[in-house]
């Protein structure tokens, strides 16, 4: 697995190139082994991300889901009729507006397997990094999702700290 994560078609970007350039590579490479690992579940990556909300909440509505996982509610619209149709989730209407989603007995139980997988390439991802280095990474990851200030604002900001 970890020969998988390191391994590409083309060369390895440089480390000091740009942090934006630096993400695109890395997510992609480490969706792509996501979507190799939940194949045969017949899940992608994305199936699998929406899923997994429902690891912390019985039920949503599509565009509860759709803002959660940053896409548009046309785009969680068609992954959740794709979802029903393979029979991993339901969906129920509260009313004429709001429709309800909720993951079934068979998407529970393929969310676990898949959960499983997905912490065994996490495990490739993170395996030449210290229990801190890993723990440093994640808050990094954390913090870095929960950004709200622009660029000037954060300078300024390190500037204080400094």
């Amino acid at each position: 697995m970890s020969e998988r994560l390191t391994t590409s078609d083309g060369p390895a970007p440089r480390p000091d190139a740009d942090l934006g350039y630096l993400f695109r590579p890395a997510h992609q490479r480490f969706r792509a082994l996501l979507d190799s690992e939940l194949e045969d579940l017949g899940l992608s990556a994305q199936d699998y991300g929406i899923l997994s909300v429902f690891q912390t909440r019985p039920e949503l509505s599509t565009s509860e889901l759709a803002r959660i996982s940053q896409v548009t509610r046309q785009t969680m619209h068609t992954s959740v009729l794709s979802l029903e149709a393979a029979g991993l989730v339901e969906r129920s209407a509260r009313n004429q507006r709001v429709v309800l989603v909720r993951p079934t007995t068979r998407g529970r139980q393929c969310l676990e397997t898949a959960t499983r997988r997905v912490r065994v390439v996490e495990h490739a991802a993170l395996a030449d990094l210290s229990r801190e280095d890993e723990r440093t990474v994640r808050a990094w990851l954390a913090s870095l999702a929960a950004l709200t200030t622009g660029p000037d604002k954060a300078e300024a900001e390190q500037k204080e700290k400094s």
